[in-house]
C-alpha cells in the first residue's frame, strides 16, 4: 500500500522536478513505515519541515550562504568554513566544516551528527557525506530525526509550532511557509 503517490507529492511541492517526484515518493514509502510515519498528520507535518528545508526536494545540499561562509560570494572557498571548528558539531579535524556542510532534506550537519546518524542507521555516513543526499538514506536520516525529538506526538496533536521549533530551534525560521505547506499536504493526502 501506498502511503503518498507521485501525483499527491506533486501537489505539495508543484516546483519538484519530475525525477525527483519519482525517487522520493519511492523512498518515502519505503521508508516512513520503519519509523512508524503512516498517518496523515504524520506524513503532513513531515513534508512540512521538508517543503522549506529542501525546497520542494530540489536541494539535498546546503548551498553556499553566509550562515556557512565567511564571503558567501567568493566561489573559491568552501561552504561550511564558517562551521570550522565549531565544538557544537562536532567538528574538531581540520576540514570538517566543509566536509560535514548540510546534506539530505533535513540538512544533516557536522562530524557529530554524521557519526550519530550513521550509527543508528548503519550508514558510514562519516568516511562518505554525500550518503546523505541519497534519497532512501536522506529520508531515514530526517525519519530518525523526528523519531529522536518526538516530533511525532507533536504532529498528532497538529502543534506546527512546536515541530518547527523542535527542527529549526528558538529561531523558527519561515515557521509560517512549513505551516503552509503542513496544511496542504494534510488537504492533499485526506483527499
Amino acid at each position: 500500500m501506498s502511503l503518498i503517490t507521485e501525483e499527491q507529492l506533486k501537489k505539495i511541492y508543484p516546483n519538484c522536478s519530475p525525477d525527483n517526484l519519482k525517487l522520493y515518493t519511492e523512498a518515502f514509502n519505503k521508508v516512513w513505515p520503519r519509523f512508524d510515519i503512516t498517518t496523515p498528520k504524520r506524513i503532513a507535518a513531515f513534508l512540512g519541515q521538508v517543503g522549506v528545508e529542501s525546497g520542494e526536494l530540489k536541494y539535498n545540499k546546503e548551498l553556499p550562504s553566509k550562515w556557512n561562509k565567511k564571503n558567501p560570494s567568493d566561489p573559491k572557498e568552501a561552504t561550511g568554513t564558517l562551521y570550522e571548528g565549531r565544538k557544537t558539531l562536532g567538528n574538531v579535524i581540520a576540514g570538517d566544516g566543509p566536509k560535514f556542510i548540510g546534506r539530505g532534506i533535513l540538512q544533516l550537519t557536522g562530524r557529530a551528527n554524521y557519526l550519530e546518524y550513521g550509527r543508528k542507521l548503519g550508514i558510514n555516513l562519516a568516511d562518505n557525506p554525500d550518503l546523505a543526499c541519497q534519497p532512501e538514506h536522506s529520508v531515514a536520516i530526517a525519519c530518525q530525526y523526528f523519531k529522536d525529538r518526538d516530533i511525532l506526538s507533536a504532529a498528532d496533536k497538529w502543534d506546527l509550532a512546536a515541530i518547527t521549533k523542535k527542527v529549526n530551534g528558538a529561531a523558527m525560521l519561515h515557521h509560517e511557509q512549513r505551516a503552509a505547506y503542513s496544511e496542504k499536504a494534510l488537504k492533499v493526502l485526506q483527499g
